[in-house]
């Protein structure tokens, strides 16, 4: 009764005094959520013909008036310097700048970003004025930076006699609103609508809304999401109409029956009537299939003052059933009537017929079991902050669906409410998040400890969950209930799950409870693949496993992402995971000179501004939606159709079908042949018939060779394309694939050659033949010359030297391998000098020996050139690190500096994209030419980039093409960039995690500046990239590199000379 009271009398009180009157203390009480707040409710509009709320255009036909645009904005830092009297419709405002609306203020030039992972980001210990650690439920008083809105609206005289609403959809900070001088109410959860009944304060023609938002309260505590805390008013905002009689809410059920063969419908409908009139009216529905067509209706008559009516629950036959792979919707529209049939009020939403439960330790959705290949997905806007309009959603549904992405789990707050009609609409399972953690505060139970179990707490956990599942509860796609995310457990966990689960039959998940009760899916994050095996083999585990977030996509990742799902596909119990995450949170910036780049945490902000760094690029795909390596990867990975057990000898293959609801007649087949990279034939694979689940074989593949005594390789691709367009994917489009060889790589002996003509010329030896002079240098072993018809190919005298290290990335970082072997840093980097220098000569052989100690790692390495007359220069190698505690080696090559005028790179591996050990499943064999300016990969802070792995050969061309053939013995791995190795090193530490000094010096992609050279590596092998986590996790064993006699490494390749005009390639087959 204390909160009604306090409530009442603020509405009572004078304007000016009403706004300031014990602010803060509102400001800091976590037991008032909301003031003057409508219910949530679903997401539905109010239209006056039931045709208009068929069609549901918003902008057409509803009683709506946007609020988007340019408003006039005041910012203060200081809590008390605020304005008190912006209410008041005769406050001059004039002068305050514009912004933009939705769109967050700290993206428009007031205030400052920030960007924590787990810490609050109003502390900062040391530095003032930030607190040294949270006080929940307080903030700072003093700073607490402020923004506040005014506009003017029109109402026309078509509103008259109607309730008026006004609608927030999301506003971050804790917002106060005001109407014509009024006050409206207030609201503390920023990602779910916060509507008010204004119908008393709204008059005809001009109005005043006014708004402000205080960016610190307790709300704070529960909103510690791994985001940019920015602020304002960053959806949608409007006023809305409806009849005085009207629908408050609505809940419809449409599971399957038993069987999964037909519909249930269930409805149950609130109501409003806010006249003096309680005259009987009458509730009716109807549901429209596809076509529009109706399938069925009902009506029933209701009395002026009854607020609920439940229809009669109906079984629906032959209904099409709702999934991710066929989405298949149907229209509801619920109308008010009067008796005599004239509509009072009409809406609708699509319902899709479906059933979510688990059953045998599986998630099955309309009794199948399915697997979650899924993203984690936050709102960013490189622009605007968190506002994505609905073009940018599009431009995600459009990838998501050609890269093979079926679920979406909302990280970690509800998205907006279009987001979820889309998902629907394009077939996307969405994990439904509350907008709940509470990082900061740790996990501990203990009073201090976390909030999930702190009694002050309850009521907002509650109030969050329940403002996402009444919004959300009538969508198809949601499949999942997720409670929130990193914020412990305890009691205000326990009330909420039971809260939901009496109230709604889907499964609820919650990371945080690992294996109490109060999670139905066992949902851990960063589980490396052999613990989910471990839990998959437990047969005391009754609960699905599903990744709530795995495979740490920052900078250069997703490394072993095949692996996992190698352990996925084996065990029914693991049934997927969303990656973490989809989009990297950066903000789009730019140079002096106009070159773009993306800002990242720690970018903004006086010292002492508290920053997570780059930890906030973890995505998928770049802030502006274009695609990685890693996006290219995933969607391999992600297929649903698997190409297995190619069997050379019928010359037959096996095809899985993955999905779980379709055909595979749905989709056309072929296959190519090629020979060392040319398609030698394409054929068709007919009637290609397997349900979900089972796999058919081809018929006999025309085409392949029996045999291979020609240089090079044979190799088949099978391909799976879209036959009848589907949203974003066009007829032929690519959804699945598979390359396997049908011959291995054979090669001839190399032909007899002359041996070169050798001079010893004081500190030098030189080679030489016809058109062609190699010089050594004695003391440091390098070939510093390397002259062919008259064009010297090395740079600067730096020929190949023993590399072992790379420009490291995120994942390196993270787990401080750039400390840790520092030492193969240090021997990379050490000043070449041969520890022996033999020449020789061995029958057609001109042989130079070399021999490298690098006393740091115990390691030798030892090069042995063969020079031949005509140029030709054989490299073997063998290295050995033969310490028993020398670390695991970054990577072991030789690195080399040529020449600016070799513009182009052709090579036989894997390709186009770059590619590591343990990322290339997606990186097809075959030939592929890129201008080599072109290879460099922009990591929004520069690291290692465009690696290719299992090179046969490959060849740097000038624009004459002329140059170098680079021909493995088996294969090698190759870097040719235009960027120097050291300009992509950012040292030992990046400092994430340390807030903005003066000292702060990020880097961005813009730094790193092409040369005129080329850095080229000719590696034996680099390690993975890794990917399990970026804070400790390394690359697998199998994809690392270690030290010890046992593990001595031999590889060799031969350096090929051509003029422009050669044919290199026969050069290829030739050596």
């Amino acid at each position: 009764m204390k909160k009604l009271t306090f409530i009442t009398c603020l509405v009572l009180l004078p304007l000016a005094l009403q706004a300031q009157e014990d602010r803060y203390d509102q400001l800091t009480n976590p037991k008032l959520t909301s003031i003057n707040k409508e219910a949530p409710r679903s997401t539905f509009t109010s239209y006056a013909t039931e045709e208009d709320a068929i069609v549901n255009d918003r902008t057409n036909g509803a009683s709506r008036l946007s609020l988007n645009g340019k408003w006039k904005f005041n910012y203060v830092e200081n809590f008390a310097d605020r304005p008190t009297d912006f209410m008041n419709v005769r406050t001059e405002v004039n002068r305050w700048p514009d912004i933009n609306v939705p769109g967050n203020w700290e993206l428009q030039g007031f205030g400052t970003p920030i960007y924590v992972n787990q810490p609050y980001e109003f502390c900062s210990k040391g530095y003032e004025p930030y607190w040294d650690k949270p006080n929940p439920p307080y903030v700072p008083k003093e700073w607490n930076p402020t923004g506040t809105y005014r506009r003017d609206f029109v109402v026309g005289n078509d509103w008259d006699g109607k309730e008026i609403f006004l609608s927030a959809d999301g506003v971050r900070g804790a917002a106060f609103y005001y109407m014509n001088g009024k006050f409206v109410g207030m609201s503390k959860d920023a990602k779910t609508p916060a509507r008010f009944n204004v119908t008393a304060m709204v008059k005809k023609g001009k109005n005043m809304i006014a708004i402000q938002v205080h960016r610190f309260s307790d709300a704070n505590y529960l909103e510690c999401q791994d985001f940019w805390r920015i602020s304002g008013i960053e959806r949608d905002i409007y006023l809305y109409a409806t009849p005085k009689i009207h629908i408050a809410d609505f809940k419809v059920e449409t599971p399957l029956d038993p069987y999964y063969k037909d519909g249930i419908l269930q409805l149950k409908v609130k109501l409003t009537n806010e006249s003096d009139i309680k005259s009987p009216y009458v509730v009716s529905y109807r549901l429209l299939d596809d076509q529009d067509q109706q399938v069925t209706q009902s009506s029933t008559r209701v009395e002026g003052d009854q607020n609920e009516v439940e229809f009669t629950k109906k079984t629906l036959r032959g209904v099409k059933h709702w999934t991710a792979e066929t989405p298949n919707l149907y229209t509801l529209v619920i109308s008010l009537k009067r008796t005599n049939g004239e509509v009072i009020e009409a809406t609708s939403c699509k319902v899709g017929f479906r059933t979510i439960e688990i059953k045998d330790k599986q998630l099955l959705v309309n009794g199948v079991p399915i697997l979650i290949k899924g993203v984690n997905v936050h709102e960013h806007n490189e622009y605007t902050g968190h506002y994505v309009p609905e073009d940018l959603m599009i431009k995600d549904f459009e990838l998501w669906k050609k890269y093979n992405v079926n679920t979406v789990r909302t990280c970690h707050y509800p998205q907006q409410e279009r987001f979820y009609e889309l998902c629907d609409q394009y077939g996307m399972y969405v994990i439904d998040e509350a907008n709940i953690e509470s990082h900061g505060m740790g996990y501990n139970l203990n009073v201090g400890g976390t909030l999930g179990n702190n009694p002050l707490f309850m009521n907002a956990h509650l109030d969050r969950t329940m403002n996402m599942y009444e919004r959300d509860k009538n969508h198809p796609s949601v499949i999942i209930w997720s409670l929130g995310n990193e914020a412990g457990n305890g009691l205000n966990f326990y009330v909420t799950y039971n809260t939901l689960k009496m109230l709604d039959s889907r499964p609820i998940q919650y990371e945080r409870a690992g294996l109490e009760w109060n999670t139905d899916i066992y949902c851990p994050m960063y589980s490396s693949p052999q613990s989910i095996e471990k839990y998959a083999q437990n047969k005391e585990m009754t609960r699905p496993l599903i990744l709530c977030e795995y495979a740490h996509a920052m900078g250069n990742s997703l490394g072993n992402f095949q692996d996992y799902w190698d352990v996925i596909e084996k065990y029914p119990i693991l049934q997927g995971g969303c990656i973490w995450d989809w989009v990297d949170q950066g903000f789009a910036a730019k140079t002096s000179d106009g070159r773009k780049y993306w800002n990242y945490g720690g970018d903004y902000g006086d010292t002492g501004t508290p920053s997570d760094g780059n930890f906030c690029i973890n995505g998928v795909v770049y802030p502006d939606r274009s695609i990685k390596p890693q996006t290219i990867e995933m969607g391999k990975v992600y297929q649903n159709i698997k190409f297995i057990k190619f069997d050379p000898q019928t010359c037959t293959v096996q095809i899985r079908n993955d999905f779980s609801f379709t055909d595979l007649n749905k989709y056309d087949f072929h296959y190519v042949v090629r020979d060392h990279g040319k398609e030698i034939y394409k054929g068709q694979m007919d009637n290609i018939n397997a349900a979900p689940g089972k796999t058919a074989t081809s018929a006999f593949l025309q085409g392949i060779p029996k045999e291979k005594n020609t240089t090079g390789d044979v190799r088949i691709e099978f391909y799976a394309t879209i036959r009848n367009a589907e949203p974003f994917l066009p007829v032929g489009t690519v959804i699945a694939r598979e390359q396997t060889y049908v011959h291995p790589f054979f090669k001839k002996e190399v032909v007899r050659m002359d041996p070169a003509k050798v001079d010893e010329v004081f500190s030098q030896v030189v080679f030489s033949g016809d058109d062609f002079k190699a010089t050594f240098d004695k003391q440091s072993g390098l070939l510093t010359s390397y002259i062919y018809k008259k064009q010297e190919y090395i740079h600067n005298g730096q020929g190949p030297q023993p590399f072992f290290w790379r420009a490291p990335t995120d994942n390196d970082y993270g787990a401080k391998l750039p400390t840790r072997l520092k030492a193969w840093r240090e021997a990379s980097y050490q000043t070449p000098k041969a520890e022996s220098f033999n020449v020789s000569k061995d029958g057609d052989k001109s042989i130079v020996k070399v021999t490298y100690r690098f006393p740091q790692v115990d390691a030798q390495w030892e090069i042995t050139y063969k020079v031949f007359a005509n140029g030709i220069i054989k490299v073997d190698n063998r290295f050995v690190a033969e310490g028993t505690e020398t670390p695991m080696i970054p990577r072991v090559g030789l690195r080399m500096q040529l020449s600016e005028i070799l513009n182009d790179l052709t090579y036989y591996g894997r390709g186009p994209e770059e590619n590591y050990r343990d990322r290339r499943t997606s990186q097809f064999i075959g030939e592929y030419t890129t201008p080599i300016k072109d290879l460099y990969e922009p990591y929004i802070r520069p690291q290692e980039n465009e690696h290719r792995t299992d090179i046969y050969w490959c060849a740097l061309t000038t624009k004459q093409k002329a140059g170098l053939l680079f021909i493995a013995d088996r294969t090698f791995e190759l870097n040719a960039s235009n960027y120097l190795l050291g300009s992509l090193d950012s040292g030992e530490t990046i400092d994430n995690g340390a807030p903005r000094t003066n000292e702060t010096n990020h880097r961005h992609l813009t730094d790193p500046q092409p040369v005129k050279q080329v850095d080229m590596f000719i590696d034996y092998r680099m390690m993975g990239v890794g990917g399990d986590n970026s804070w400790g996790a390394i690359a697998h064993e199998p994809y690392l590199i270690r030290s010890g006699v046992e593990n001595a490494i031999e590889y060799g390749f031969s350096i090929v000379p051509f003029d422009k005009k050669a044919d290199y390639k026969n050069l290829i087959y030739q050596y």
